[in-house]
């Protein structure tokens, strides 16, 4: 937390799926967001991710949210029960009831078998306490309609960091911001988008052209990374650049030996001391 405050960030995310929420236990996702939400102590945003296999354990992250101090909640739908249209509105509602802090619902289907549409997306807009949506589901044209039917009531998070989403963002298409697993390229991506919100457009694509070719070379078509498992290989590159990346619990696996060099050239070949 505090690398990313030095760094300039504009919000933090706590228990994210880069954060793994799926392998915690609700005491240790309690105790993270306390510890999140105390060292964040209001400088930016905290907002902590109360997703969960289950209803009960995500109406009491929900709750503790609320009481340490949130500036808001995080959710997707429950991982893996494919929730139909109405069973989702039935859902958002009532957990978005139980708590008057703001919520940003997350849409991020590859990870708990659920796809929140853009149409839906726009019917839980109307929710009193939605106020925006990350949408990390893997077909921009999903996100570019989100944008479109939301974008003049919630702010909209998204895979935005590449010359199509600049350009959403740059002319105010509906398009608000990324949030990042990781924090991988430090400062440099806080700075892209304060270039481009400044009017500064050149400045934020040579960095996105730069984040992007790496991206290239780190993600698998298969959702996992080149080099490993996506979290174990976003740690293992953080623990390569000297920042507190840490290691992934079981079952995932760190990034080892031959990988391990593997990520290392790769992060060498685009510039990084690593």
């Amino acid at each position: 937390m505090r690398y990313y405050l030095d760094e300039g960030s504009h919000g933090i995310v706590i228990n994210g799926s880069s954060g793994e929420w799926y392998a915690q236990r609700a005491d240790e996702r309690e105790a993270v967001a306390e510890a999140g939400v105390a060292e964040v102590a209001g400088t930016v945003p905290a907002i902590v991710g109360v997703s969960s296999t289950d209803p009960a354990t995500t109406a009491r992250l929900i709750r503790h949210a609320g009481e340490i101090g949130a500036d808001g909640i995080m959710l997707s739908p429950p991982a893996g029960w494919r929730l139909d249209r109405d069973e989702l509105l039935e859902y958002y509602r009532r957990e978005c009831g139980r708590t008057g802090l703001p919520v940003m619902v997350y849409n991020i289907p590859a990870d708990v078998a659920t796809n929140l549409e853009p149409e839906l997306i726009d019917e839980l807009a109307d929710i009193e306490n939605v106020v925006a949506v990350k949408e990390s589901n893997r077909d921009d044209r999903a996100l570019y309609e989100t944008c479109r039917l939301v974008g003049d009531r919630i702010r909209v998070f998204g895979n935005l960091m590449n010359r199509p989403g600049l350009g959403l963002m740059a002319n105010d298409w509906g398009a608000d911001g990324y949030i990042g697993g990781g924090l991988l390229f430090g400062g440099e991506l806080i700075r892209a988008l304060e270039h481009l919100w400044s009017g500064d457009s050149e400045a934020a694509r040579e960095f996105i052209d730069r984040l992007n070719a790496l991206q290239r070379d780190l993600d698998d078509i298969d959702g996992n990374g080149m080099f490993g498992g996506i979290p174990g290989q976003l740690k293992a590159a953080l623990n390569l650049l000297g920042r507190p990346g840490g290691y992934p619990r079981y079952p995932r696996r760190p990034v080892e030996g031959e990988q391990l060099e593997g990520l290392r050239r790769c992060l060498r070949s685009h510039g990084y001391e690593v």
